[in-house]
């Protein structure tokens, strides 16, 4: 695989088809968490690390546990009905490591993200990258896989920490009363999704 595909592939999952502004996973914690610039590096960081260790982990639980024993039965598909459990095990263990990291590191952090820190385990940005790395053929090479789940957890950490910088802002601006809260943090994430579409030449 050349460089220049792997560049693809990064930008790719990071820009163009960003987990939170173009799929639209990852909205619990996107939002939840924005609220100070520290904060949201922070969450974003913790989603990389849980997103591209969950995605090389559960390739290699497919490609070099199921499906070699499936073979080994006669059908090489016959045990992928394991793989959702597996992949929600692994990403739950991945997240419990960033908690324990932390709370002995980081106590003032791990407070400051409070329930959405556990909540990473069901986020749906990560299980989306592993059923993609999965799904598409294209991410049947493993360093494609790494690629793509690394970019994947910049993306969701760019667009947090840019939702972040914009609300910090926003709360010394004059908003009017009828979009006070949560009406101005939704429309300021609808026109981010729309800057982000113009990212979408990139791959042409």
């Amino acid at each position: 695989m050349s460089i220049g595909a792997l560049i693809g592939v990064f930008i790719g999952a990071a820009l163009i088809n960003n987990f939170v502004l173009s799929n639209f996973l990852g909205i619990c914690p996107f939002l939840g968490v924005s609220r100070k610039i520290d904060m949201a590096f922070g969450m974003g960081c913790a989603v990389t690390f849980v997103m591209t260790v969950s995605g090389v982990v559960t390739w290699l639980i497919v490609h070099a546990i199921l499906t070699p024993i499936g073979a080994a039965i006669g059908n090489p598909e016959a045990l992928y009905f394991l793989k959702y459990a597996a992949f929600i095990m692994v990403i739950a263990s991945m997240v419990q490591l960033v908690e324990m990291y932390l709370r002995k590191f980081f106590p003032s952090l791990y407070t400051a993200f409070g329930v959405f820190l556990p909540l990473i385990t069901t986020n749906c940005a990560i299980l989306g990258a592993c059923l993609l790395i999965d799904m598409k053929p294209e991410y049947a090479n493993l360093l494609n896989a790494t690629v793509f789940a690394f970019a994947g957890g910049v993306g969701f950490m760019l667009a947090i920490t840019i939702m972040a910088g914009i609300r910090e802002h926003i709360r010394f601006s004059d908003v009017p009363r009828c979009l006070q809260g949560a009406g101005i943090t939704l429309l300021t994430a609808a026109i981010l999704a729309l800057a982000f579409m113009g990212f979408t030449g990139m791959g042409k």
